[in-house]
């Protein structure tokens, strides 16, 4: 009993970090603006769909913000290594909730249109260039180094917690709103709005987090920087796997976000609470995910780990793909949400772990690039595939025809990779948490 309720209080101490109060400000601050970001997320494929019914739109969204941060992602890394990031990230919250205010007021105007939301996609993808790398190169430096583990952890948690309650929140104020408005769009615009107060709470929140002094990289121009930064990780057979793995991931699976309004809405039958719902299973599985993983730091085969995770994802993606009932599409995603966590925390700790603090942020920048150009280009081949597939294939494919078959095919392809991986790379099928084979 007493071995039993000690292993609970470890398990437990991923949460110790918070003890760290500049770590704590942080954290709840950054859980605060990703929840808003879950809700732009839904609200702008919803409103997208609503204003269009076209995949080819969802899958453009995600073009628009990979354009500027494809351009800008690498100067985003190279600019954290060399500037005050509490001030950097302060400011580019800020930012981000007055782009945010402004789209609000034009949904709950009336005069949104299309180019509306792309040209805030474009915008919001050019302020994550610089704002996701300023986040991972900041938060190290708020704790003892000998809790790094447990803080990239316990920040892995907070893109698949948010997806519990973030979408599904969303999802209900549109619904709410618009019935009591009568105004359809209106509850898009009280989504942006609450998204917008999210980043604003996250750039206040900044504003007392005390940050030690930091040696920066200062010689050399920017050129140079990003190209020392290239070459580091070049050079590194175990980052350039772990790298290239995390964007396979996220292009081939993670994207196919952009088409649950698809699924909610043509699939299932459903409106904007049944996309909420789809968004919150993933995210439930995805935090239970994080919670087993965050507590298997030192598993002794993580790179097994790692493989095992992104199957997992692909394979009841694939199911997903495939099932026609709206229940079963539930326990479906939230399985896959589980093997999301299970890559995803693995793959990061050892990236932070091991990435020297004078090459962070460049790393963390070409680690970024995941979620700021690796999914946006995702989304647009899963909603060009899926309307070609609706447009030329549905006597063909019949049932699947659309969304589903373009999940379907990309989890396929990344089952293949997967097991090609496995076979032919072996330092990382046999990593170890130090970062090099037992």
């Amino acid at each position: 009993m007493m071995y039993r309720l000690a292993r609970i209080s470890e398990k437990l101490s991923v949460f110790h970090v918070l003890k760290y109060r500049d770590f704590r400000l942080y954290w709840l601050g950054h859980l605060t603006a990703v929840a808003g970001h879950q809700m732009v997320i839904l609200a702008q494929g919803w409103l997208a769909w609503e204003l269009t019914r076209s995949e080819y739109v969802l899958g453009a969204l995600g073009l628009v913000a990979a354009a500027p941060a494809v351009a800008l992602t690498l100067f985003g890394g190279a600019t954290a290594d060399k500037v005050e990031l509490r001030r950097l990230l302060m400011v580019l919250q800020f930012v981000t909730a007055l782009v945010l205010f402004a789209l609000a007021t034009l949904v709950t105007t009336g005069l949104v249109r299309v180019w509306h939301l792309l040209a805030v996609a474009f915008i919001h993808g050019a302020i994550q260039a610089f704002d996701h790398p300023a986040r991972q190169a900041l938060f190290p430096h708020l704790l003892d180094r000998s809790h790094l583990m447990n803080a990239v952890s316990l920040n892995s948690m907070i893109w698949p917690g948010t997806r519990i309650f973030g979408p599904a929140l969303g999802g209900v104020i549109i619904d709410q709103v618009a019935g009591y408005t009568g105004a359809p769009l209106s509850g898009a615009g009280a989504a942006f709005y609450v998204a917008s107060a999210a980043f604003l709470v996250f750039g206040l929140v900044l504003v007392p987090v005390h940050v030690p002094n930091i040696v920066r990289t200062r010689s050399g121009s920017v050129i140079r920087t990003i190209l020392g930064g290239l070459w580091f990780v070049w050079t590194r057979k175990l980052f350039r796997s772990l790298i290239a793995m995390n964007y396979l991931d996220i292009f081939l699976l993670a994207s196919h976000i952009s088409l649950l309004p698809v699924f909610a809405s043509v699939v299932f039958k459903g409106d904007a609470s049944t996309l909420g719902s789809l968004y919150v299973v993933s995210g439930i599985g995805s935090m239970f995910g994080a919670l087993v993983t965050a507590n298997l730091g030192y598993f002794p085969k993580r790179g097994r780990l790692i493989l095992f995770g992104a199957g997992m994802q692909a394979s009841f993606l694939t199911l997903f793909g495939f099932s026609g009932s709206y229940t079963l599409a539930l326990f479906l995603l939230l399985m896959a949400g589980i093997g999301l966590s299970v890559f995803m925390v693995s793959t990061q700790t050892t990236v932070q772990t091991l990435v020297p603090d004078e090459f962070r942020g460049r790393v963390m920048a070409i680690w970024g690039m995941n979620y700021s150009v690796a999914l946006p280009l995702g989304q647009l081949q899963m909603g060009t595939v899926a309307g070609l597939s609706r447009d030329h294939l549905s006597p063909v494919l019949g049932g699947i025809a659309g969304a589903p078959s373009a999940v379907i095919l990309s989890s396929a392809v990344m089952l293949a990779l997967i097991g090609f991986t496995a076979v032919t790379n072996r330092p990382l099928r046999m990593l170890s948490p130090q970062g090099t084979p037992p």
